[in-house]
């Protein structure tokens, strides 16, 4: 082995225990960073609530704005105020006529709790006497220790509709005046807007400040960055909103046409859990089976959730693909630990934040991977100097030249 293998294998070691010690570092600094961030978010939560919210807020309104800007030349400061509006209008449009149906349907099953209460206590005594009688003998014992008068469904709901929980209200007048109190806060009704009028308006200032905080030869790489990030959660957080919608509207119209009570309601609720990945489904399906097994019974309550299936089934393989694509990409385990530790950290904020911030986590780690697999690419298509050997007649000849030169 000649010096020059020699010196371009320790220089090859080199790079290699150097990369591996900057990973050491950077994860160590991304540890330290989020142990930091987390006590800084846990000292101002609200207004890192409030951030949040106003971050995903212009996701969702950016594209209008920028068509009317771009598109339509119109004023920035002008764009943002007619998407203001209509937003508004929208919003009066829900107040008017969304919320005045859900509050009819829910006083309506409050005041009919009981009796499907009734029918469900029933059916689940009906169910536990032929489990007794059909079991097998290993389990007839333990069965038969039940008494159906233990599931007292009945005195369950009777209790929740004479005395409801104090977070619920007495009904849905009461749920809807305390989150009217609530939203009509000065975070909410003043912040949230301004903050996102400022993040619209601001955005490309923002961007190029934080381009200028990195040397020059990785300004390309984080601009780079930073785009892929804003086109992920932009989908992402569009996508999924419209989904959302289409759930609800789609259960809403199934249950309604199948004869399901209080179909809006049920709708309503399964558009908002389906913002949580896998568990809003099955949190979606619970209200709709319990109260179409109260109405008729348990075949109807199996066929329900079928064709609700059926809807998530092609939300899932049709309208996620069409609308989302793969913008997170992450797999179900990945997605469930992700809530989990959102749920832990910040509650159902945390959730709704979870998902924004894996896909941020892949888009990370995703464009690491190929800047190093090109850096590894690099090096392997870098030549490595061959010495070249002299020719035993060149090194006889060389000795003979010198000696008749000196001679002269």
């Amino acid at each position: 082995m000649d010096n020059e293998t020699l010196k371009t294998q320790v220089l090859q070691l080199a790079l290699t225990l150097g990369r591996r010690a900057l990973i050491f570092w950077l994860l160590l600094c991304l540890v330290l960073a989020g142990w930091l961030l987390l006590v800084l978010l846990k000292a101002v939560h609200l207004v890192a609530i409030i951030t949040c919210v106003s971050t995903l807020l212009a996701y969702v309104i950016s594209p209008a704005v920028s068509y009317l800007h771009h598109r339509r030349k119109m004023p920035r400061i002008a764009a943002i105020s007619l998407v203001y509006v209509l937003c508004a209008l929208a919003a009066l449009i829900a107040l008017a006529y969304v919320i005045p149906a859900i509050q009819v349907q829910f006083i309506a099953f409050m005041s009919n709790l009981t009796s499907y209460a009734g029918n469900m206590q029933h059916t689940v005594d009906s169910w536990l006497l032929y489990a007794q009688t059909n079991a097998p003998g290993f389990l007839q014992e333990p069965l038969s220790k039940i008494e159906p008068e233990s599931v007292q469904l009945e005195r369950l709901a009777r209790e929740l509709q004479n005395n409801p929980p104090d977070w619920l209200g007495s009904t849905f007048a009461g749920v809807f005046a305390g989150a009217k109190a609530a939203f009509t806060g000065m975070a909410t009704t003043l912040l949230v807007p301004l903050f996102t009028f400022y993040i619209l308006m601001d955005a490309n200032r923002y961007r190029d400040g934080f381009l200028r905080l990195f040397p020059r030869r990785w300004k390309g790489d984080v601009d780079e960055l930073l785009t892929q990030i804003d086109h992920v959660l932009g989908n992402y957080i569009r996508g999924q909103l419209l989904v959302c919608l289409t759930i609800g509207v789609s259960i809403a119209l199934l249950l309604t046409i199948m004869g399901v009570p209080y179909a809006i309601l049920i709708g309503v609720f399964a558009g908002v859990v389906d913002i949580i990945p896998y568990v809003g489904v099955a949190l979606g399906m619970i209200p709709a089976f319990l109260i179409a097994l109260g109405h008729k019974g348990l075949l109807f309550a199996v066929f329900v959730i079928v064709m609700m299936e059926v809807v998530h089934w092609t939300e899932g393989h049709i309208i996620v693909p069409a609308i989302i694509g793969q913008s997170v990409g992450l797999p179900p385990l990945v997605v469930m630990i992700a809530l989990g530790a959102g749920a832990e950290l910040g509650g159902v904020m945390g959730m709704f934040l979870s998902m924004p911030l894996a896909a941020i986590v892949r888009v990370l780690v995703n464009f690491y991977i190929s800047r190093l697999e090109q850096w590894e690419q690099k090096v392997e298509d870098t030549p490595t100097p061959v010495r070249q050997e002299k020719l035993p007649e060149e090194e006889s000849a060389t000795p003979a030249v010198e000696v008749a030169v000196a001679a002269q």
